[in-house]
């Protein structure tokens, strides 16, 4: 039987200064639980680490981690293809944009979060990039090399525009990049871009660590939704990921 999870009780809202002083504790060190409790003694875990990922993602410090690798990993592919034209949802502050915007002539970067617009700014006119043109969502930026476009707005709204604006644009390589899942969405996207080349970032092996079985069921359309406990490894998740991605794919 499935049960939907629930709230027990609603705490007070977070304080500017509780928020303050867990950023400026995340900016400094690598997080522990019982550190964050003793500075925070009146918020449960589960407040405490959803206000942590919250942070983190506002002010530029997830991945931070694996930051040099993925970047790595992205030359390494966007050498191989060589594209012209990259589609990049999801860009957070542009550390990828930059790695794409040396292979590439045009890049097209999204994000929705109301700061990312400031942090993507900075982010390139810091590696020499000059603002060209702007309206109220599309921000261009360029150097002698490439023409970069940023819509601060949902990725299908990005996508349906570039869609409309730029029909004979030839889009060479969609990169999804969310700690979230973009699965529901893939039909849609790859319907309105049409790349060549797809690069995906799964979020869902965070489901997996925190036991959200009930997410992963929703997202993993292509399993009978019925199974109450999928109890999937590493790597039989990577292979069930391979799966949706290809059932998308169809789809669309």
């Amino acid at each position: 039987m499935f049960i939907r999870r629930k709230a027990n009780e609603r705490n007070p809202h977070w304080s500017n200064e509780e928020e303050q002083l867990l950023l400026t504790y995340l900016q400094k060190n690598t997080f522990k639980w019982s550190e964050a409790k003793s500075m925070l003694p009146n918020r449960s875990k589960a407040a405490i680490k959803c206000k942590t990922r919250k942070l983190r993602i506002k002010y530029d410090l997830f991945g931070e981690s694996y930051r040099d690798d993925k970047s790595e990993f992205t030359a390494k592919h966007a050498t191989l293809v060589k594209p012209d034209t990259v589609f990049e949802a999801y860009c957070g502050a542009g550390h990828q944009s930059l790695v794409w915007a040396e292979q590439c002539k045009t890049l097209i970067s999204c994000d929705k979060g109301k700061e990312k617009k400031s942090q993507f700014i900075e982010q390139l006119t810091a590696k020499g990039f000059k603002s060209s043109t702007s309206s109220p969502k599309w921000d261009q930026l360029k150097t002698d090399q490439c023409e970069v476009f940023f819509y601060n707005g949902d990725v299908v709204d990005a996508a349906v525009e570039t869609r409309s604006n730029c029909q004979k644009e030839k889009i060479d390589i969609l990169d999804l990049d969310t700690c979230g899942s973009t699965l529901p969405l893939l039909p849609i996207l790859l319907n309105l871009t049409k790349p060549s080349y797809l690069m995906i970032t799964h979020g869902e092996f965070h489901s997996l660590r925190f036991g959200r079985d009930d997410v992963l069921r929703r997202v993993l359309f292509h399993r009978d939704i019925s199974e109450e406990k999928l109890n999937l490894t590493i790597d039989q998740l990577a292979n069930e990921l391979d799966k949706a991605v290809k059932v998308a794919a169809l789809r669309a």
